[in-house]
C-alpha cells in the first residue's frame, strides 16, 4: 500500500493562530480527519506541526485514487484555500532494496 507524505505550508498571516476563520475551519478538519480517512480507507500514520515555521506534515497510506477523492471533501477544500500542500509518494527501505536487487 503505497505511503504518502503530505507537506502543507500556510503563511503567518493565514496562521489559524491568528485568523478566526482559518482557526475554525483547522478545528473542524483535525476533528474529522479520522472518520474522513476512513471513509476513504485511508491510514493515517501520524501528523505533526512544526508551528513556527506553519508547516504541518501527514503521513498516511492507501491508494493513490483515495487520497485523491479524500481531497476533494469540502472540509479539505476549505483547508486547502489557505495552505498550499505538496504530496510525496515514500516507498519503504525493504521496497528500495528490491528495486536495487533489480537494476542492472
Amino acid at each position: 500500500m503505497p505511503v504518502f507524505m503530505c507537506i502543507s505550508k500556510h503563511a503567518p498571516e493565514n496562521c489559524p493562530a491568528f485568523s478566526a476563520k482559518h482557526r475554525k475551519s483547522t478545528m473542524e478538519l483535525l476533528g474529522k480527519i479520522d472518520s474522513l480517512a476512513k471513509k476513504y480507507k485511508i491510514k493515517v500514520v501520524g501528523s505533526w506541526t512544526d508551528f513556527p515555521e506553519h508547516i504541518v506534515y501527514m503521513v498516511m497510506e492507501g491508494s493513490f485514487d483515495a487520497m485523491m477523492k479524500m481531497q476533494m471533501e469540502p472540509l479539505l477544500m476549505e483547508w486547502l484555500s489557505f495552505n498550499l500542500m505538496e504530496v510525496k509518494v515514500l516507498l519503504k527501505n525493504e521496497e528500495v532494496l528490491e528495486m536495487l536487487k533489480k537494476v542492472k
